[in-house]
């Protein structure tokens, strides 16, 4: 875990002082080229923001896809072609939201249990794999061994009620990614939550009021992935 977060430090220090250097070349005529109309373009923040995410190695599928877009929307500029902005804004960011959403497809397809059953439709019971897309609602999950899932919210978000659940003996890991969205984990209070997410432009806040002595160190809830222009909220009420 401090490794990735070292990457993703090391990645976004070296985006800074390279832009930094680019800027006093600009500042002082050294360079005969428009640097400062490059470097302050949300085109170009795309793809610093996609090689950040690419360092933290988890999740190097929206990476590729911000990279991929920034460098998408330059291309008109670089190639003096004749295409407005509003003509392939909406097109490119659909499907960069559809391989975001394939990319996260549930993965939590369940074996034969001990009496040699399967869950509803095939999938465990144990797991979350909830999507937000343009909305969201609540959920909730009440499995005696929960191990964690994927939860996904894009311009959306939703409420997972994680109260009755009872966590699986080695812990249990909720992979998030959250991109103009938000997510609301409701959990025990008990439970120890730590969090590897990524967050560029969002966050991650535990809004409960818990004691050390009320934390129950056998059952940590670990929070993963990205949080992306968007937040995600742990309370337990």
């Amino acid at each position: 875990m401090e490794r990735k977060s070292n990457d993703k430090k090391l990645v976004a220090g070296a985006l800074l002082i390279v832009a930094g250097a680019l800027l006093f070349l600009d500042t002082f005529d050294l360079v005969n080229f428009p640097i400062r109309h490059y470097i302050f373009s949300w085109k170009t923040l795309l793809i610093g923001i996609g090689l950040i995410i690419l360092a933290s190695k988890d999740h190097k599928v929206p990476g590729y896809i911000l990279i991929g877009l920034g460098i998408a929307f330059w291309l008109p500029s670089f190639l003096d072609v004749n295409i407005r902005l509003h003509q392939v804004f909406w097109p490119l960011i659909l499907i960069g939201i559809g391989f975001a959403i394939i990319s996260r497809r549930g993965k939590h397809r369940v074996r034969p249990n001990q009496d040699g059953q399967i869950e509803d439709d095939g999938v465990s019971t144990d797991y979350i794999d909830d999507l937000s897309l343009f909305g969201g609602g609540q959920r909730g999950n009440y499995s005696k061994n929960f191990k964690g899932g994927n939860v996904t919210a894009i311009f959306g978000g939703s409420e997972i009620n994680l109260k009755e659940a009872e966590m699986a003996g080695d812990g249990c890991v909720i992979d998030v990614f959250t991109m103009f969205g938000g997510t609301k984990l409701v959990v025990p209070q008990h439970w120890n939550v730590k969090s590897d997410a990524l967050s560029i432009f969002g966050g991650l806040s535990d809004k409960r009021i818990v004691r050390p002595s009320d934390q129950d160190n056998s059952k940590i809830l670990q929070i993963k992935g990205l949080v992306l222009f968007g937040g995600v909220e742990i309370k337990s009420i």
